[in-house]
């Protein structure tokens, strides 16, 4: 698999970064409510619509929920070795 790594402080992601990540997802699911930034906001996340998700994360991409994993049009948001393992073909 092609690994395509980021760092947000040097290069941010801009509107279409964010919506590529999210891909036919919401862009709320791609925000990581674990996150303290997260928390700080006294938000839930399904309160939001793609807008407002879309704003919070341009401003403040700690909310991004990391790692990301594309393979066409599935996503996989945060880590999760079973997904992985299935997206590679391999038994979960």
């Amino acid at each position: 698999m092609d690994y395509e790594p980021r760092d947000y402080a040097r290069k941010p992601l801009t509107d279409d970064d964010i919506r590529a990540i999210a891909g036919p997802h919401a862009l709320r699911e791609v925000m990581n409510p674990r996150s303290p930034s997260f928390r700080k906001l006294g938000i839930e996340r399904d309160s939001i619509d793609d807008a407002q998700a879309l704003a919070l994360m341009l401003e403040n991409q700690n909310l991004v929920r990391r790692p990301t994993l594309a393979a066409g049009d599935v996503r996989v948001f945060g880590f999760n070795a079973d997904a992985y393992e299935e997206l590679a073909g391999g038994e979960a």
